[in-house]
């Protein structure tokens, strides 16, 4: 059924427990599973460190990337421990478009994403990014709650 299963993963209690949810499956489907998590790039007023502080865009760079890394990792051991080997990528840009040409570059046919709650159904179904993905790809999608 599913064979190629991205994990959208990021510090939220929705995508640790989509994390959960495709690490089970992979593991039932005996699938391949990759684990993306998407970094947006610093905000522009950094440059503005930069001038006062010398070396603190490189800092504030280095610093996010190691909490990156780790988030990685924590996501690559909990799937290890359930006896899956996972790709682990980082990607930097709009969340929406670097997951939807991810998914499209690696030939996922599921993408398992924690939906985050919304007070309201409109609002909830307007700025979805789960909607967003889902306009765009051809893939299934499990929207973990």
């Amino acid at each position: 059924m599913y064979k190629k299963i991205i994990v959208a993963y990021d510090e939220s209690p929705e995508a640790k427990r989509a994390m959960s949810a495709g690490i089970e499956l992979a593991h039932k489907l005996q699938a391949e599973l990759r684990i993306v998590s998407v970094r947006e790039p610093l905000p522009a007023y950094v440059a503005y460190a930069e001038v006062s502080f010398p070396g603190s865009h490189r800092a504030l760079a280095d610093e996010r990337h190691l909490f990156y890394e780790n988030l990685q990792q924590e996501a690559k051991d909990q799937a290890l421990a359930h006896g899956i080997v996972a790709e682990g990528v980082i990607l930097e840009g709009n969340e929406t478009k670097v997951l939807v040409d991810d998914l499209n570059h690696w030939h996922a046919d599921l993408l398992v994403i924690g939906r985050r709650h919304h007070p309201s159904f409109g609002a909830r179904f307007l700025s979805s990014t789960v909607h967003e993905i889902a306009e765009k790809v051809h893939c299934s999608i499990l929207a973990v709650l």
